[in-house]
């Protein structure tokens, strides 16, 4: 009985170590446009959604490229910052960059600041933190938002958030309430 339990166990830890290693090699498998290579890569843990990103603590800019695969053109998609590092309501007062495929390739992308649950991403709002380069793409089931924000100088931590909900006449709605859009949201420790 221990022995077929160690078994099992080792299984277990052999099918988890497999699922980390294969989930590590689509974050660096990733090849951006004119070459472009980022310091850091996370596979985040929900929604088919990974954070490239190279930060410069001592002036504060995070150039980030999040990607989010396996999306239909019927869906909105967004990366944000909670700037209160709020985990348990990390969308209220997030900051938002929101991406809306296109079917020429492209995605319509702006910024959102997030004053409350009811999704109303289709007003564009300014976002406290400065930023430039805000582009988007969306080629083969896949999203990327690319944008280099300033941050306070020796932010070494922050709250992020990502999402996709569904369009109606190209006007984001509310995303599904099930566990991998609750639960879509962690620390990302920058340095």
């Amino acid at each position: 009985m221990v022995s077929n339990m160690l078994k099992l166990m080792l299984c277990l830890l052999v099918l988890k170590s497999l699922h980390l290693t294969s989930s590590g090699q689509r974050c660096k498998e990733k090849l951006f446009p004119a070459h472009k290579v980022y310091d850091n890569c996370k596979d985040l843990p929900h929604s088919s959604s990974f954070l490239h990103w190279t930060y410069s603590e001592a002036i504060g800019d995070l150039d980030i490229a999040f990607r989010h695969t396996e999306i239909a053109s019927n869906r909105w998609v967004a990366w944000a910052i909670n700037p209160k590092n709020n985990i348990n309501n990390a969308m209220i007062g997030a900051q938002a960059l929101v991406a809306i495929p296109q079917s020429n390739g492209n995605a319509k992308v702006y910024t959102s600041s997030i004053t409350s649950y009811s999704i109303n991403l289709e007003n564009r709002s300014n976002i406290i933190y400065p930023y430039i380069g805000l582009i988007s793409t969306y080629q083969k089931s896949e999203v990327v938002i690319y944008a280099t924000l300033t941050l306070p100088i020796g932010t070494k931590s922050l709250v992020h958030l990502w999402q996709d909900g569904p369009l109606v006449d190209s006007v984001p709605q509310m995303h599904e309430l099930d566990y991998p859009h609750l639960h879509s949201k962690e620390v990302l420790h920058l340095v």
